[in-house]
């Protein structure tokens, strides 16, 4: 697995220009860092996911959960756009740190945005975000103008963010909350989640970078997760410190630890090394989005958690419950998914037993909608949940393997000796260190 080390940067081949280190050979390993500016524009969405979450709990009815999906949906591929930007290009180049800067400055206009009724400020939020696509078509107009052979992919991302910048922009003309201002929104998310898969023919020489980018989505869940123990606490702060609040907000915490363990312990960059050595673009992109519905399921289940603490004895509790209940699982359906990507890679059959764990548990949370408990034993039943799956899933043999693989393929690449497909560096994994693939 990679580890981020934003004071070790290095992502220049030999003889390379500091000073374009887009200008490169896309069939060539290079280490990429996370650097520092990623990193503070990652932070940005701590601010972000707080304010959606705090929006979600003022009124979680079937209403607020649309727009909150709605506005998620916005603020992920925002962060999306500019992490896959740095792994397809590079982080050290003048256009993406200024271009990151700018972004930033517009991220904080969004924040400021979420949590109000939209009747008042969604003009204002449309303007914020039409910057920010704005910017991002700019980013890929400059490597469409300075690298010719990635011309045909760049110039058509740039279109793409260019043309969901003037649906955005012109969202904000129409009244706020308006069913005319939502369906600019929807028709011009659409245009951005469906660009990637229809010029994916073009991206081979655009490719994310293999440790960068999961990295960075890596922390990004960090964040997400970390949105679940500051629900935790804003919850608890209502009610009396005593064994009846502790418990279950303990048991919350025991949850988050678990989803932690049960994300890292995969092998997360095996789709994208797979688009690398055996073009497998769709698994690649099936990784990507994939993430989108679990981070929304992990903030989700941080306010079900949180407001359960806070609405605990209340009849509001029930409705905490069927939160929980059905964010957990999307979170561990979404989970199940992404290992059967990284499973599908591979080519080969292992009798991996994590798959039907998750599946298993993805169920029984399913059944916290049909049941009828208070805050204690839903969260407890949650925590004891998430805990046996995750025991599951770090005890699998396969999760192991599939991380020496992975460990494996990034080592021969380090190496200048790129395998000639994934099956070639399966048959070649046992070789590979046996350390626990868990960061």
């Amino acid at each position: 697995m990679t580890h981020g080390e934003p004071d070790t940067l290095d992502i220049r081949r030999a003889g390379a220009s500091a000073a374009d280190p887009q200008d490169r050979n896309p069939s060539e390993y290079r280490e990429q860092k996370v650097s520092w500016l990623e990193l503070f524009f990652d932070l940005i969405f701590v601010v972000a996911f707080d304010q959606l979450a705090k929006r979600l709990g003022q009124s979680p009815d079937a209403g607020s959960l649309l727009r909150f999906g709605l506005l998620f949906v916005a603020v992920w591929w925002a962060w999306a756009g500019n992490a896959t930007f740095a792994a397809r290009y590079g982080n050290e180049s003048r256009t993406y740190r200024w271009g990151t800067l700018a972004q930033i400055v517009s991220l904080g206009m969004i924040a400021l945005t979420l949590r109000a009724d939209l009747m008042d400020t969604g003009s204002a939020f449309a303007l914020a975000y039409g910057a920010n696509r704005m910017i991002q078509a700019g980013l890929y107009l400059t490597v469409a103008r300075r690298r010719p052979a990635g011309a045909a992919f760049a110039g058509r991302m740039a279109l793409s963010f260019g043309a969901a910048a003037a649906l955005w922009l012109g969202s904000a003309a129409w009244p706020g909350d308006s069913a005319a201002q939502l369906g600019l929104w929807c028709a011009a998310l659409l245009l951005d989640v469906l660009t990637p898969v229809l010029v994916r023919n073009h991206s081979g020489d655009a490719l994310p970078h293999e440790g960068h980018l999961p990295e960075r989505v890596g922390l990004l869940q960090i964040i997400a997760l970390g949105e679940i123990v500051t629900e935790i606490v804003g919850g608890s702060r209502q009610q009396p410190l005593d064994a009846g609040n502790l418990i279950p907000a303990l048991a919350a915490i025991v949850t988050a630890l678990a989803l932690w363990r049960l994300y890292f312990d995969q092998a997360r960059s095996l789709p994208l090394l797979g688009a690398r050595v055996d073009r497998r673009l769709e698994s690649m992109l099936a990784w990507l989005y994939g993430h989108l519905p679990f981070t929304l399921a992990v903030v989700v289940l941080g306010v079900g958690l949180g407001h359960g603490l806070s609405a605990a004895g209340t009849a509001g509790a029930a409705g905490d419950q069927r939160l929980v209940g059905a964010s957990l699982a999307l979170a561990l359906l979404t989970l199940a998914f992404l290992r059967w990507n990284s499973l599908r890679v591979t080519g080969r059959f292992f009798p991996d037993r994590t798959v039907p764990a998750l599946l298993l548990g993805a169920g029984l949370a399913g059944g916290l909608l049909l049941t009828d408990l208070d805050t204690l034993r839903t969260h407890l039943a949650v925590a004891a949940l998430t805990t046996l799956v995750a025991l599951i899933s770090a005890t699998d043999p396969v999760t192991r393997r599939l991380g020496r693989l992975e460990e494996r393929m990034l080592q021969r690449l380090e190496e200048g000796d790129q395998p000639d497909s994934v099956a070639d560096a399966l048959d070649d994994a046992p070789a590979a260190r046996t350390a626990d693939t868990s960061p």
